[in-house]
């Protein structure tokens, strides 16, 4: 219990209550939520400079003798604790929460209720379990009132120490979008991928009208909100250090929302993780990659056909050049009526391989070229990081197929076999990026075609989720 002025404490609280002599009328809130105050302007300017200055200025407004005054910046609520201590001397703070003394403090300090406002502040202070549970609160006050100094070191203490102290507190999701990115970009580093990343979806939730709690439940066009929400943040998360399980759980079901570019470069770091080989390896049967190549390259196609978990692959070699030949023609003699296919080449001289992924057949007589799921890639054989992914941007123009293996319109994006020599080509037309340095024609020491067989084996169930548990998909 805080007490000034004690002796007359009893007569001017009955005053208050009567508004017996009052002369003054302080109109306080903002509707619906407003109050007329009857009070008495000695009083008023004997316990506050604030209204010592206000009623002595040529600008206060009078009616029949009655001060009129306007305070639709303090809630009646606050004004009325105030109103109570300033004609009583008397105030318990344990009556009320922290968000409740936090105003009280700042309407305090607005009215130089200066005995009043260092009373407040050490009061909170007492209690450093509610200050951080409030810590977003305590953060605005500070900013915006840099005279509580007590208050501004214990913030700038614990946010050095802690900075999840902000993603922790009870009133996270009132942070706004300018203060949470500039929080990120000053503490990300110190802080859990995988928590900046539940807080985000959470924060997201808080501030959007459209998207439902339940986040399994979202539809489209909720995940397309959700993306628009957060894209500024992405580049805050390091999603390389978030862990394989937590991100299978938790950032996986929200693929969708990622560019390519981000989504393939994670999907190639935990595809490239040495545990990861050790617990899940494919079986093939080719001359120019491995299982390591085969195991992204399955995945590639996963996601961008967006299968279950339990679909699994076998890569079955239809055709390979040093073996078979280089001839169009036979070519589409192993390849045509064979479904999905996935074709690979090396480039003479170099540890450069190309390839793309068709999701239809190499025989023309299916007339359709058009699919939004093939894509073509470039790998460095020695260099597993240097992946580049191009996903198909004209379907129109997807696969071209009356020559070799061919994808994309006109010079084609990626296209092997002219007659029956060993050369290829490359130029940017109708998919995401050119998967070489630059444009033009190349030659190849060897290419291989492999027929992409899919199968729904529950009987895997085991193996795959061990599989989940160390890879997305």
């Amino acid at each position: 219990m805080f007490e000034l002025w004690k002796s007359t404490s009893e007569e001017y609280c009955r005053l208050l209550d009567t508004s017996e002599f009052s002369d003054t009328e302080i109109f306080v809130g903002e509707e619906p939520d407003t109050k007329v105050f009857k009070l008495h302007s000695l009083i008023l300017k004997t316990r506050s400079p604030f209204f010592r200055t206000a009623f002595s200025s040529n600008w206060i407004k009078t009616e029949n003798n009655i001060i009129k005054l306007n305070k639709p910046n303090i809630s009646v609520k606050i004004f009325d604790i105030l109103i109570k201590f300033i004609y009583s001397g008397v105030i318990n703070l344990t009556e009320y929460d922290t968000r409740i003394n936090v105003d009280v403090l700042i309407a305090a300090d607005e009215l130089c209720l200066n005995d009043l406002c260092v009373h407040i502040e050490e009061f909170l202070l007492d209690d450093e379990y509610s200050l951080k549970y409030n810590f977003i609160l305590i953060q605005k006050t500070v900013n915006q009132l840099t005279q509580f100094t007590k208050l501004l070191q214990f913030y700038k203490i614990n946010v050095q120490n802690d900075p999840s102290l902000i993603l922790r507190a009870n009133d996270f999701t009132t942070i706004q979008h300018e203060t949470f990115l500039e929080f990120l970009t000053e503490y990300s580093q110190s802080l859990s991928p995988i928590e900046i990343w539940d807080k985000l979806i959470e924060w997201a939730i808080a501030h959007s009208h459209e998207l439902p709690s339940d986040t399994g439940q979202w539809k489209s066009n909720e995940m397309t909100t959700f993306a628009t929400i957060i894209k500024p943040f992405i580049s805050h998360i390091n999603f390389k250090e978030i862990s394989i399980s937590n991100f299978c759980q938790k950032v996986k079901p929200f693929k969708d929302i990622f560019d390519n570019d981000l989504y393939v470069e994670i999907l190639e770091h935990y595809s490239f993780n040495e545990d990861a080989h050790s617990k899940f390896k494919m079986d093939i049967d080719s001359k120019i990659i491995d299982p390591v190549h085969a195991f992204l390259l399955c995945n590639l196609i996963k996601m961008t056909n967006q299968d279950h978990h339990s679909c699994t692959y076998d890569f079955k070699l239809l055709v390979r050049g040093s073996r078979d030949g280089f001839d169009i023609k036979n070519f589409h003699k192993k390849c045509n009526d064979k479904g999905p296919t996935i074709t690979i080449a090396i480039v003479k001289n170099t540890n450069e391989i190309l390839g793309g992924f068709n999701p239809l057949d190499w025989s023309p007589k299916y007339d359709s070229t058009n699919t939004k799921e093939s894509f073509i890639f470039s790998l460095d054989k020695t260099n597993l990081s240097s992946l580049i992914f191009s996903k198909v941007v004209d379907e129109n123009h997807a696969i071209y197929k009356i020559r070799g293996p061919d994808f994309g319109d006109k010079k084609s994006d990626l296209r092997l076999l002219e007659g029956s020599n060993k050369k290829g080509q490359c130029y940017k037309t109708s998919y995401e990026k050119l998967i070489r340095q630059v444009e033009g024609e190349f030659e190849i020491d060897d290419y291989e075609v492999f027929q992409i067989i899919s199968s729904y084996d529950h009987n895997l169930d085991e193996v795959y989720n061990e599989y989940e548990r160390w890879i997305d998909y």
